[in-house]
């Protein structure tokens, strides 16, 4: 009966959703799920030189792709009717629905959403460029980051310390900021190699979103959302996140 108690115990421990992650004078939790491939796997949309992610088309965060969210008010498939404004091609291309998050930050920290990429078979390593379309209210929207983790031990997910504020402990974590200070939607493209490795000497801080011996390649994407001050509120909406092979 101990020995039950004890494995329930340890079960829940490694089932925290979300961790704890420092960067400069910031400290928030990483929010990276860690957890093994998805049993209902959505099927990617993948046309010339693109790799789609997500765009919202269903109005749902739970399907075809499911998003988890950590700590943020507000983070749902919202109708795109109110928000026409900005880069006219992107404007037009943004589809019925999108992604808002909207939050108070405390400590500059607001909370964010991530979903799990990996599929057998799956290789992602020919796409040079992460894009995004972002729907900004001004200046002081947000800083906005993004994290990519890769499978380092092939293993297909992602373990964490919580000794150490549950950083991943044997996986790259790649990461890109960018500030939300403009009106209407932009079209935000970034090559891959920009990203930073946010954890040097863990994994192999070698990019690989191949999956290679036994490997799952590109895991996870996380989005994280800080505000423009310590105590200042984000609000912004994404739509059509991919990978491309070039700028699209």
């Amino acid at each position: 009966m101990k020995i039950r108690i004890w494995l329930l115990m340890l079960v829940c421990l490694l089932a925290v959703p979300a961790g704890r992650q420092g960067l400069g004078y910031w400290t928030f939790p990483a929010g990276a799920m860690g957890s093994p491939a998805p049993k209902n796997e959505s099927s990617p949309v993948v046309s010339e030189g693109k790799y789609l992610i997500d765009n919202f088309e269903s109005g749902s965060l739970k399907f075809p792709r499911e998003w988890w969210t950590f700590d943020i008010q507000k983070a749902a498939a919202v109708s795109n009717s109110g928000f026409k404004s900005g880069e006219e091609k992107v404007a037009a291309e943004v589809g019925s629905y999108s992604l808002q998050l909207q939050g108070p930050a405390k400590n500059w920290y607001v909370g964010g959403c991530g979903t799990y990429l990996a599929k057998e078979g799956q290789d992602l390593s020919k796409y040079n460029n992460f894009v995004v379309d972002v729907f900004g209210n001004g200046p002081g929207s947000a800083t906005l980051k993004i994290e990519l983790y890769d499978d380092d031990n092939n293993n297909w997910q992602i373990e964490q310390d919580s000794a150490k504020n549950y950083v991943p402990i044997y996986d790259d974590k790649y990461v890109y900021d960018i500030k939300v200070d403009w009106n209407g939607w932009k079209r935000v493209s970034i090559p891959v190699a920009d990203f930073v490795d946010d954890n040097p000497r863990v994994g192999d801080d070698i990019w690989n979103p191949q999956p290679t011996n036994g490997s799952g390649g590109l895991l996870q994407l996380q989005f994280i959302c800080l505000g423009a001050t310590d105590k200042a509120a984000v609000n912004l909406n994404l739509d059509n996140i991919y990978l491309a092979t070039g700028e699209k």
